[in-house]
């Protein structure tokens, strides 16, 4: 089976919209993706840094009155309050794990585009969508059309960066009873998915690469 078809049609679907993007629009965008992620970051750190101050008051409590708590909760906080405060090592680790990533970046960060942040794997997946957007219309279209891949690739991060934080908060949850959940399953299996998300070029390429094997080309 093959796509190419589909790709050349989604090309002229989403030319028009490229070739009359604002530039200013654009570094707007970046602008606020860059300002959320370090407000996201800054929340996050200080709920791991309560987490973790909870957790060393349920290590103390555990010594003072025995039995009265379950010898995990203590532990579990402070491992989520140092997950939390280290959250993007944390997610580095992750990648690490499912895909040998490497570090972890924000594809936009310091109010820019970071061109060095997964740039192989963005041309990788979009290099043939690019010539074709050079052949249909022109050279700055093209670069517009790569900028709006990575902003909404930095979208597609911060949300899979918050839903990480909240996987690894209901990990603290469950060890406290105060979940729903009965389990740690669905807060590991959020922290997991949230991981594919953070990484969508890496995520995309492994997709397309088992697409290929059998048998449905790019």
């Amino acid at each position: 089976m093959n796509v190419r078809n589909v790709i050349t049609f989604l090309t002229l679907l989403f030319l028009p919209i490229v070739a009359f993007a604002d530039g200013d629009a654009t570094a707007a965008r970046v602008e606020l993706i860059s300002a959320n992620i370090g407000l996201i970051k800054l929340v996050i750190f200080l709920i791991g840094f309560t987490l973790f101050v909870a957790g060393g008051y349920k290590l103390i409590l555990l010594t003072e009155q025995g039995g009265k708590m379950a010898k995990s909760v203590p532990l579990v906080y402070l491992i989520v309050g140092a997950v939390l405060m280290n959250l993007t090592m944390s997610i580095g680790v992750f990648g690490n794990t499912l895909f040998k990533a490497g570090d972890f970046c924000f594809v936009v960060s310091e109010g820019a585009i970071n061109n060095a942040c997964m740039n192989t794997e963005v041309s990788g997946l979009t290099g043939e969508l690019k010539g074709r957007i050079e052949k249909l219309s022109s050279g700055s279209t093209a670069e517009a059309f790569m900028q709006n891949v990575q902003i909404i690739i930095g979208i597609l991060q911060i949300i899979g960066f918050i839903y990480f934080a909240v996987g690894a908060y209901g990990l603290a949850q469950v060890a406290n009873g105060s979940s729903k959940d009965s389990g740690y399953g669905k807060p590991i299996i959020t922290m997991f998915a949230s991981a594919l998300i953070v990484d969508i070029p890496h995520t995309a390429q492994m997709a397309i690469d088992t697409l290929e094997k059998i048998g449905i080309n790019f």
